[in-house]
């Protein structure tokens, strides 16, 4: 018997009528007296006997129930399971980035992987993407710079360069590129390196050209570099996303050379395979 023929003698033996069988398998009542007595014949012996319109099992049913019970029940558990499978994928994707990979990559990505119109669900949350993928909240982090962790895997969506933000009227605005040693003495705007991994990339940029990282002012975000070095003044680094997406009217960014790029990565837990639609997200985003 193969798995068709076991569903169909379950359900007879069960509802006891070929007419409700016909209708719990989503069939007509003929085809389910015909696979009966294709069943009946390739097994060499009766299953039920006809009484009125009741089924009446046979001992030799019987015994074949008693046999094929676990594979009801199993049956039962994998359709129960499948409808919380669907259930669940019905849940947005859940994405957890920082406010520079959210305006300067996933947005426009987004709309180039043809999000427009919103015919697909997303959850999104700007905040600390390596605790939310961590805590189960997110089922991906997204995050420029993000130190590995054994408990995390990764996937490379690119490689962002660092820029230098300043106002038109800077000294050193009038340069076409810089350097890092242009930085000496400059008052800078930049990230907590103890917080941030951008900070900690661009300390150790300054500290292998023996220069000290240090912050006239200490702000969390690309985007805040900005506002505030147009409100007073400074020079700042940041990433080309922010520097080409949040740029504030008026700041002008100049190429620093000799400095690393920083690689934009997507993650999620080692341990908790993602979801089929999380797998289609970053797919999407990998191909446009």
């Amino acid at each position: 018997m193969d798995l068709a023929e076991i569903e169909l003698f379950g359900t007879l033996m069960r509802v006891g009528t070929t007419t409700e069988t016909a209708r719990v398998l989503g069939l007509s009542q003929p085809a389910i007296s015909d696979r009966l007595k294709r069943l009946e014949s390739s097994l060499g012996f009766l299953l039920f006997q006809r009484r009125g319109n009741r089924l009446e099992p046979s001992a030799e049913a019987l015994e074949l129930y008693a046999q094929t019970g676990a594979v009801f029940a199993a049956q039962k558990d994998i359709r129960a399971r499948i409808e919380a499978i669907r259930g669940d994928q019905s849940r947005p994707v859940t994405i957890s980035a920082t406010p520079a990979v959210v305006e300067g990559y996933l947005a426009p990505r987004l709309a180039r992987a043809g999000y427009r119109g919103w015919a697909r669900s997303l959850r999104l949350w700007v905040g600390e993407p390596e605790e939310d993928v961590g805590r189960g909240r997110a089922d991906i982090g997204m995050q420029l710079a993000v130190p590995p962790r054994p408990d995390l895997a990764e996937e490379t969506l690119g490689d962002v360069a660092l820029v230098a933000v300043m106002l038109p009227d800077h000294p050193l605005a009038a340069r076409a590129s810089l350097v890092v040693g242009d930085f000496r003495d400059q008052p800078l705007v930049g990230f907590d390196p103890d917080w941030s991994p951008m900070g900690a990339v661009i300390r150790r940029v300054f500290r292998a050209e023996g220069l000290p990282y240090r912050l006239a002012c200490q702000v969390p975000y690309s985007s805040t570099v900005c506002h505030m070095i147009t409100a007073c003044g400074g020079i700042g680094i940041i990433d080309a996303m922010t520097a080409e997406s949040l740029l504030t009217t008026g700041l002008v960014t100049r190429p620093i050379e000799h400095v690393p790029t920083l690689p934009l990565r997507a993650f999620y837990r080692r341990d908790t395979p993602l979801r089929a639609r999380a797998q289609q997200l970053l797919r999407a985003l990998a191909e446009v």
